[in-house]
């Protein structure tokens, strides 16, 4: 890997860790990839450094600048990619203007989805485990370029959009991205992931399958220290390096994610929903639901029915418009709808 230049940060230019904010996503479990895009000029606010709960993926478009993270520093310029993971703080100072960049953020579950103890797992340690600046922001060949602008141009446009099956897409394009950052990386001598799989993760897979199985019932951290053969506190620290988060909010997320599942059927009731998804009462559930989606669970589930019912009479019109006027009359608004 090749850059401008990157050493560690002396100790008078750290002063911007002081300033960093802990900036949130409105990511959610149900809706687990958030793109923001950046065109600054000389006249817009300065970028302020920041640190999430989640991975980041940001390609460089425009402008050349310093991009901080932690205590180390390298420059960066067009075609760059910046690879962050949960927690980590960063900071970037532009030189060069107009700076344009396209950034991903994912939660780092969204890749366990690929299994615990196979490439989702190979992948997310790509994010999760301790780096070098060098190992985060890359200069990769033109070649690559031109595939990473494409893909994540694309990606944004289908973010902003929202044609269908768009989600799909963008989780497919993401694991096209790490995918390829990780081929990129064997190619330059890094060692095969496969050989970093240690004990750590398989335990890591029973605590997941244990909250996966018994998610309805209350689960403490001597529950999962014991499926696990560990200590409460080796356990803590696990989850905080792999995942990014502590055990407990992996399981509200799960919990929510299974309730929102369920709100979005007809006729449940939300209480009961609470109660199956493990909640114990109904401010509680409320609480966290409404932290992880911004809104109250009653609130999710008339939106999901209004979407629903919108979608239902929108494919009632198609079909009624393709009734009587035939495919010849259909076919457009099938163009149109794509």
């Amino acid at each position: 890997m090749v850059f401008l230049s990157d050493r560690p940060t002396r100790l008078t230019e750290l002063n911007w860790l002081a300033e960093v904010r802990e900036f949130a996503p409105p990511l959610e479990p149900d809706s687990p990839i958030w793109m923001r895009k950046v065109h600054g000029t000389m006249d817009t606010a300065p970028i302020s450094g920041e640190r999430h709960p989640c991975c980041e993926i940001c390609l460089i478009l425009e402008g050349e600048g310093t991009e901080f993270i932690e205590a180390e520093e390298a420059r960066f310029a067009p075609g760059d990619l910046l690879l962050i993971g949960p927690g980590v703080p960063h900071s970037v100072q532009i030189d060069q203007y107009p700076h344009h960049s396209l950034t991903l953020f994912f939660l780092p579950a969204l890749l366990l989805e690929l299994g615990p103890l196979g490439d989702g797992a190979i992948m997310l340690r790509r994010f999760t485990t301790r780096q070098t600046i060098g190992q985060r922001v890359l200069r990769l060949p033109s070649t690559y370029q031109s595939k990473f602008e494409k893909i994540m141009r694309q990606m944004w446009t289908d973010f902003q959009t929202r044609p269908f099956g768009w989600e799909m897409r963008l989780r497919a394009s993401l694991t096209e991205l790490v995918l390829t950052v990780m081929q990129w990386d064997r190619g330059q001598g890094e060692p095969d992931p496969n050989d970093q799989l240690h004990a750590d993760w398989l335990k890591l897979e029973h605590a997941l399958a244990y909250m996966r199985r018994h998610f309805a019932e209350p689960i403490y951290a001597t529950d999962l220290a014991r499926v696990t053969a560990m200590s409460e506190t080796r356990l803590k620290n696990m989850f905080e390096q792999t995942l990014g988060m502590p055990w407990t909010r992996f399981l509200q997320g799960y919990r929510v994610r299974r309730a929102a599942a369920q709100l979005c059927m007809p006729g449940q009731n939300v209480t009961e929903v609470a109660l199956s998804a493990g909640f114990q009462s109904m401010s509680h559930f409320i609480r966290v639901f409404r932290k992880f989606t911004g809104i109250a669970p009653s609130a999710y589930a008339r939106k999901q029915h209004s979407i629903q019912a919108e979608h239902a009479c929108s494919s009632a019109n198609l079909l009624a418009n393709h009734q009587e006027k035939g495919p010849a009359g259909f076919e457009p608004c099938f163009r149109h709808s794509r």
